[in-house]
């Protein structure tokens, strides 16, 4: 197995194209997705600073005055009249939108200025605003109509959005929708309350726009989150590599020479499978060492955390080299390279999307989140995350079950799949 070892690490060694790839290309990765994006994952929000036009057709205090005049002519006791009229100007839709607007947090990233329909659209044209929010006509009416008697179509904000790519307007988009959503919820919990004799009075209104934090750790900046990201991502690209090396042996029949050598196949796979290990924790090791010194993005100072980085990454490394034995037998049997450049081509860049490499998952369908919990690149980024952020082994210990269960079944494959001495 030494001798199988020794090979693929001298032939990695004078590739030296395919060395600078892997090791530099991800910290290169590293630099620029992290300064891009280093604001935001901080929390910072100053990278999503936008202009808004507002457009408003309504006339709110005239909305309300005809709601409270309607409530006159209906067959309800004088204390209701008073009660709804009350509610009516404290529920104002448009008053609960400007409030959200105006909350601390995002009155320092979000400016609203009120224009006409026609300046509005010259300041998107000139990319001066990012959207337009506009409020229809009878918009304060018809929605209290629907909130608080039932009755009517009900109305609805329009948005105006010229780049659909842009982050920010998506941003703001999401905000609008999430307001819609939440009154929409509130209103119908209300009156279910109300059918139903419950009193939601002193349980408060719904807050927008707020922030629930769930971990009980710091969270990363931009600078860690890659660096973990890009680096699960490019242990993937070892395997291919070392795998990509078994069509070159077997066309100069090295590979023959092996075969008829009668070793065993356990042999040859766990050379690949150890070089695959060594190399990807080498890589491992370098990317965190270099982001560690270049961009101070962990301690330096603590060995519990080290100690806790080198356990995630040895099983990380353990399950590429069993990857790189899989792909080596499918590359046997099939004669052909093809399986790893479409590995490397392709697959790699979609467990890199679905284990959150390029982007957090939160937020994401929750079928995504689960397919990405169990790419080897996802439950190591899970595992890297969750000790970076709490230092607590059994915090990991799920997410090493999942990595080490595929390294294992990967290998099984490897070892049933391959060609004996004799087959075709």
């Amino acid at each position: 197995m030494w001798a199988f070892l020794k090979k693929d690490i001298l032939v990695l060694l004078r590739d030296r194209t395919e060395l600078a790839v892997l090791l530099l290309m991800p910290f290169i990765l590293i630099v620029i997705l992290g300064f891009s994006l280093r604001g935001l994952m901080a929390g910072n929000t100053e990278a999503l600073n936008m202009q808004v036009a507002l457009v408003q057709n309504d006339d709110e205090q005239a909305g309300i005055t005809e709601f409270t005049e309607q409530l006159e002519t209906l067959e309800l006791q004088e204390q209701t009249v008073a009660g709804m009229a009350a509610a009516a100007e404290q529920a104002s839709p448009f008053r609960t939108l400007q409030m959200m607007l105006a909350s601390p947090e995002l009155a320092e990233m979000i400016s609203v200025e009120e224009m006409g329909a026609a300046a509005a659209r010259d300041a998107l044209e000139e990319e001066e605003v990012v959207a337009i929010l506009t409020i229809p006509e009878n918009f304060t009416r018809l929605a209290l109509d629907k909130m608080l008697l039932g009755t009517g179509p009900g109305t609805e904000l329009a948005l105006t959005i010229e780049d659909t790519t842009s982050t920010r307007a998506d941003v703001f988009e999401t905000l609008i929708s999430d307001f819609a959503r939440a009154l929409n919820f509130e209103t119908a919990a209300s009156r279910v309350a109300a059918e139903e004799g419950i009193s939601l009075e002193g349980q408060g209104a719904m807050e927008l726009g707020g922030l629930e934090t769930t971990s009980s750790g710091e969270p990363v900046d931009s600078f860690q989150y890659y660096t973990l990201g890009i680096a699960v991502m490019f242990v993937l690209f070892v395997s291919a590599n070392v795998a990509g090396n078994t069509n070159v042996e077997r066309n100069r029949h090295v590979f023959d020479r092996i075969m008829l050598s009668n070793r065993h196949p356990f042999m040859y796979l766990g050379g690949k499978a150890i070089s695959a290990a060594m190399i990807a924790f080498t890589q491992l090791f370098i990317l965190f060492f270099l982001s560690t010194l270049v961009l101070q993005a962990f301690e330096w100072d603590s060995l519990n955390f080290w100690l806790g980085m080198a356990l995630v990454s040895a099983m990380l490394s353990l399950c590429a080299g069993a990857l790189a034995a899989f792909l080596t037998t499918l590359t046997v049997r099939l004669n052909s390279d093809a399986i790893t450049t479409v590995f490397s081509g392709g697959i790699v860049t979609i467990f890199a999307f679905l284990g959150g490499s390029f982007i957090p998952l939160t937020g994401m369908p929750d079928i995504i989140q689960e397919l990405g919990n169990w790419t080897p690149n996802g439950a190591s980024l899970t595992a890297f995350l969750q000790w970076v952020q709490q230092r607590d082994l059994a915090a990991v210990t799920d997410p090493l079950v999942r990595i080490g269960g595929t390294a294992a079944v990967l290998f099984a494959l490897s070892l049933a799949l391959f060609p004996v001495k004799g087959a075709n």
